[in-house]
């Protein structure tokens, strides 16, 4: 028996071409059919239409509260749920306080997002990587076992009194002319940051020209860029700015690799630490402490299992993630206190005579631990503010099992979120929303539980907010001490909030005029 064979004749260029073509052309249309039909596997979710989403990202800043009004609230009338197209996919948000309660006890199965896995190409997931904030079950009791001893400390006052010192007389000089303030609280929060976490002087403040810093707003800008967020796949042919972020993004990395490298060395050849270098050592000194103790196999979670020593990877993305969440989120914040406090001059007033009878009324005075105990009424501010201007536009989660929310059932792994902005601004939860009242969240006010949530909710509530909470509260003393402040006459913010319209929220474009008082 002969078997003949057979060869396939070799493709010919022109053909060749013509097989890409058309697979190109294949998967751009599944492409197109994925974004503009979204899947109708939920019970009809009333849905935004991406390039009605497009458009209000292409405007800039708009603000989130005219997205919230005039986008969101639109479509999701009164489900208290809607659809939409962000970070490569459609998701679901939700504003309705039974729906957001589900979705923060019940963390089994509204599970946090591994944005990384879901954007596997993007930037902006790989400057924290795979911290704890991104883990579930095990994984996260294992890391939160090493984390929290880090932020189980007191926050001594004096530990943020030569950074904010500084920046009030940083901006003392500068009140010549109107102020950007985002731009300079972000220089001081880097300088509290790199003193707190790593005992690293940033020279934020000092060195406007500051390349380090420059790299630093540069990497915060690629993780919030709307468009790359939305297609997270354009990472792939990143060209020009973008690929100065990818190189921003590697040297940062190293940074944190060569501090934790030297640290460690350092530590395992010394002593343990005493409880009185322990209360003044920096959050990398108490995290490195812990991470040692797990591998020495003496670190259980709070279901008493030995957890597994973190990955060097992993201690370089929950340095990286503390800079994150308090790098921007508390400029912001500050941002927005200095501008809610410009439009009501007579809270600011309230506030400034609270502070100057607590303080004295000297250019010096710096709150001590008890005496910031009682200036209660700037955490009202403060909570107000985050009511009004929340920073995180969006609390996220995925399913781990199909989730059924008033008509609609959610299928397994489809991302789900609270939308901060509609339920802060909901009548029903917070009477007249779009007035600024501290007094609202006073110990006699009463808040519905699960409808305030800038920090999240839960027990997965942000494990830095503590440690906000009381940067700011030293922060806006000492504004109130050495300052009073106005809004420019022209200033747009008079009657709307110019901001990034989605990630995190902040002030574009804020200027203020600062006089010393002094």
């Amino acid at each position: 028996m002969v078997v003949q064979a057979y060869e396939l004749a070799p493709l010919s260029f022109n053909t060749i071409s013509m097989l890409a073509v058309i697979s190109a052309a294949t998967y751009m249309a599944y492409l197109l059919v994925r974004v503009v039909l979204p899947p109708a596997n939920d019970g009809g979710v009333p849905y935004i239409p991406v390039h009605k989403t497009l458009q209000w990202m292409r405007k800039g800043a708009v603000g989130r509260y005219e997205v919230s009004q005039k986008l969101d609230r639109v479509y999701m009338k009164d489900t208290g749920i809607v659809k939409a197209w962000m970070f490569g996919g459609w998701a679901y948000k939700v504003s309705k306080v039974e729906y957001a309660r589900k979705l923060f006890m019940q963390t089994d199965v509204f599970q946090k997002v591994r944005i990384r896995k879901m954007m596997p190409h993007n930037l902006g997931p790989r400057v924290s990587g795979d911290s704890f904030s991104f883990e579930n079950g095990d994984a996260f009791r294992g890391h939160r076992a090493v984390v929290s001893p880090a932020f189980r400390r007191s926050w001594p006052t004096m530990l943020f009194k030569k950074s904010l010192n500084e920046l009030m007389d940083v901006m003392e000089r500068e009140s010549v002319k109107p102020l950007d303030v985002l731009t300079w609280f972000r220089r001081g929060t880097l300088d509290v940051l790199g003193h707190i976490i790593m005992s690293y002087d940033f020279r934020a403040l000092s060195d406007p020209e500051n390349k380090q810093r420059a790299m630093y707003d540069s990497l915060l800008e690629a993780m919030l860029h709307p468009i790359y967020n939305m297609f997270p796949w354009l990472d792939l042919f990143a060209t020009g700015q973008r690929a100065r972020q990818w190189e921003y993004l590697k040297h940062f990395h190293s940074f944190i690799d060569k501090i934790i490298d030297e640290r460690l060395r350092d530590l395992e050849n010394r002593p343990p630490l005493t409880e009185s270098e322990r209360n003044h050592a920096d959050l990398l000194t108490l995290l490195l402490e812990s991470y040692l103790q797990s591998k020495s196999g003496k670190i259980y979670d709070d279901r008493g299992k030995q957890v597994t020593p973190l990955t060097h990877e992993q201690l370089r993305s929950n340095i990286g993630l503390f800079y994150v969440a308090g790098y921007d989120t508390t400029a912001n914040s500050l941002s927005y206190v200095m501008l809610e406090l410009a439009r009501a001059p007579e809270i600011q007033q309230k506030a400034r005579d609270i502070v100057l009878s607590v303080l004295g009324n000297s250019r010096d005075a710096y709150p001590s631990d008890e005496q910031l105990k009682e200036l209660g009424y700037i955490d009202l501010i403060v909570k107000e503010t985050l009511r009004k201007n929340s920073i995180l536009a969006e609390i996220r989660r995925r399913l781990a099992t199909p989730v059924t929310l008033g008509p609609y059932t959610l299928p397994k792994g489809a991302i789900v979120s609270v939308d901060t902005w509609s339920m802060h601004y909901n009548p029903d939860y917070f009477p007249e929303p779009e007035k600024f009242i501290p007094e609202r969240f006073a110990e006699d006010q009463k808040t519905i539980p699960f409808t305030f949530t800038p920090f999240s909710n839960g027990s997965r509530q942000c494990i830095g907010m503590r440690f906000s909470l009381i940067e700011q509260r030293v922060a806006i003393s000492l504004l109130l001490l050495r300052f009073e402040w106005t809004l420019p006459d022209d200033s747009p913010f008079w009657k709307s909030t110019p901001a990034a319209p989605a990630g995190l929220i902040s002030p574009i474009g804020l200027m203020i005029n600062v006089t010393p008082r002094f």
